[in-house]
C-alpha cells in the first residue's frame, strides 16, 4: 500500500503496541473485520493500523482524518462542522480555557514581532512562537462563514489536536464516517482500500421476500390483550448518558465543561430528571471517556503503565481535563485490566 501520502500529512511516529495486558483491547490473531455502513474514527484507525504497510500508527491515521476533515474532504452527520468547532475553540481561547493556540485578526497586533535589541537583533518569546496563530475574519464569530474561515481551517488541518487541543481529540475519535466517504477519501489520495472494512452484506432477495410474506400473515393478538414489545426501554439514566455523549460528540460541550456544571444546571440541561440521576450519569460518562483516553495513551505508547500509576492525582486530573476523583478511579480501573489479563490467559 502506498502510505507515503498519508504519512506526508502526518508527523512520523513509531508504531508500538503497549503492555501485554492490553491484548484485550487489540485481540491477537486475525484481522478485525467491520461490516457496517459507517463506523467511528477510533475503530477505523484501530483496524487500519493493523494491516497498513509500511506500518503506520493510529496517531498518524488520526492525523490524516483530522487533516481531511478540516479541509472538508469528508463530513460527519450532526451539527459538528469545522466552522462550529472553530467557533467553539475561539470562545474557549477567549475564556482562557484554551491557551495552546492564539486566534488573531488582520487588525490585531498580537502577533509577536520581537523586541529589538541594542545590536539590532530581535528577541522572541519562545512560548509565543510555539503557539500556532489562527487567523480569523473578525472578533465576532457570529459573522464568520466557511468561506471567510478557509485560512483558519487550513492552519488547523496542520495542527494536531493531540498536541494543541487534546481535550477535543475525543470528538474526532467518536466521529463516524460512512463507507462511501471512506472509499472516496482513500481514492482521492491514491491509497489502496484496506481489507478490514467490508461492504455490508445484504439479505438474499429470497430471504427478504420470505420476511415480507411472514409479516403479512402474522396472526393478530386477541382483542383486548396487550402485546408487550420485546426489549427494555432505555432508562432515564441511559437517556441522560446518551444526551451527554451526544453533546460531547457534536462539540456542544467538553468533558471539562460537563464536569464543572452544578447539579441544578445538569437538571436544567438534560431533561429535568432527579439530581441523583444526573450526578450518576455524568460520573459514568466521564469515567468511560477518561478510561478510553488512558487506554489509548497506553496503547499508542504516549504513556506507560508505570508512569500512569505514579502520577499524582492533581496532575492526573489536569492531564485528562477532568476532576481528580474521577480520573483517579478511571486509572484504577484501567490498571486493573493490565493486572487481570495475564491471570485470565492462564
Amino acid at each position: 500500500m502506498d502510505a507515503d501520502r498519508v504519512c506526508s500529512l502526518t508527523r512520523p511516529a513509531p508504531h508500538r503496541l503497549s503492555a501485554l495486558g492490553f491484548l484485550r483491547l487489540r485481540p491477537a490473531g486475525g484481522a478485525m473485520l467491520i461490516c457496517r455502513d459507517r463506523h467511528s474514527i477510533s475503530d477505523i484507525t484501530d483496524g487500519w493500523s493493523r494491516e497498513i504497510q509500511p506500518p503506520t500508527s493510529r496517531e498518524e491515521l488520526l492525523d490524516f482524518f483530522e487533516t481531511a476533515w478540516w479541509r472538508g474532504q469528508w463530513k460527519t452527520d450532526g451539527p459538528l462542522t469545522p466552522l462550529a468547532l472553530l467557533k467553539s475553540m475561539y470562545r474557549s481561547a477567549r475564556e482562557r480555557d484554551l491557551t495552546t493556540l492564539v486566534f488573531v485578526t488582520k487588525e490585531d497586533e498580537t502577533i509577536s514581532e520581537g523586541i529589538e535589541l541594542a545590536d539590532g537583533g530581535l528577541l522572541f518569546d519562545v512560548n509565543e512562537l510555539e503557539r500556532p496563530a489562527i487567523l480569523v475574519p473578525s472578533n465576532d464569530p457570529e459573522t464568520w462563514t466557511e468561506a471567510s474561515c478557509a485560512a483558519a481551517f487550513e492552519v488547523l488541518s496542520r495542527t494536531r489536536s493531540r498536541k494543541y487541543y487534546p481535550d477535543r481529540t475525543i470528538q474526532f475519535l467518536i466521529m463516524e464516517i460512512d463507507r462511501h466517504q471512506f472509499v472516496r477519501l482513500l481514492t482521492a489520495y491514491g491509497l489502496d482500500l484496506p481489507k478490514f472494512w467490508r461492504p455490508p452484506i445484504s439479505e438474499p432477495p429470497e430471504l427478504e421476500k420470505e420476511a415480507r410474506v411472514s409479516s403479512a400473515f402474522e396472526p393478530s393478538s386477541p382483542k383486548g390483550l396487550e402485546v408487550r414489545q420485546r426489549g427494555r426501554k432505555p432508562t432515564k439514566f441511559e437517556r441522560v448518558k446518551e444526551a451527554m455523549r451526544r453533546d460531547i460528540r457534536e462539540g456542544q460541550r467538553t468533558m471539562a465543561s460537563i464536569d464543572v456544571l452544578l447539579e441544578k444546571d445538569l437538571v436544567d440541561a438534560y431533561g429535568g430528571f432527579s439530581r441523583d440521576t444526573m450526578r450518576k450519569a455524568r460520573t459514568a460518562v466521564l469515567s468511560e471517556m477518561v478510561e478510553d483516553a488512558m487506554k489509548r495513551d497506553l496503547r499508542e505508547s504516549r504513556r506507560t503503565a508505570d508512569s500512569l500509576r505514579t502520577m499524582r492525582e492533581k496532575e492526573l486530573g489536569e492531564t485528562y481535563g477532568i476532576s481528580s476523583d474521577i480520573a483517579s478511579k478511571a486509572r484504577t480501573a484501567v490498571l486493573s485490566e493490565i493486572v487481570e489479563e495475564p491471570n485470565h490467559d492462564k
